[in-house]
């Protein structure tokens, strides 16, 4: 089991080294190579400023409503260009003469009247 444990901490001795080379290495580059990665940094910023402002620009002309009304009755219209709500309740005759109440089988003469 010693044996084990001995090429155990020789590879972990072997992968500290090699990530501490490493880091040396990446520094050296990022050193040698400032400018280029400044203007990376700079390009990708620019981009996704640009790609982010017309993607939010799209989303808000799709899903802000550009006609909306509210009636009365508590009845409202959306219209967006993605999202479409129309009518919250169905429409309904108001009777006339003032009541409150409503006459469903009138109602349901006229649908039949109108049918045929």
């Amino acid at each position: 089991m010693s044996i084990f444990k001995a090429f155990k901490f020789v590879a972990k001795v072997g992968e500290t080294l090699v990530n501490a080379f490493e880091s040396v290495v990446d520094f050296a580059d990022h050193v040698i190579h400032k400018k280029e990665y400044e203007r990376r940094a700079r390009n990708r910023k620019i981009f996704w400023t640009v790609f982010g402002s017309v993607v939010g620009a799209i989303t808000l002309v799709l899903l802000f409503p550009y006609r909306l009304i509210v009636k009365r009755n508590g009845d409202f219209e959306i219209r967006t260009l993605l999202l479409r709500v129309y009518r919250r309740s169905p429409d309904y005759a108001i009777p006339e003469g003032g009541t409150d109440g409503f006459d469903i089988e009138a109602a349901e003469e006229e649908v039949d009247a109108i049918e045929e």
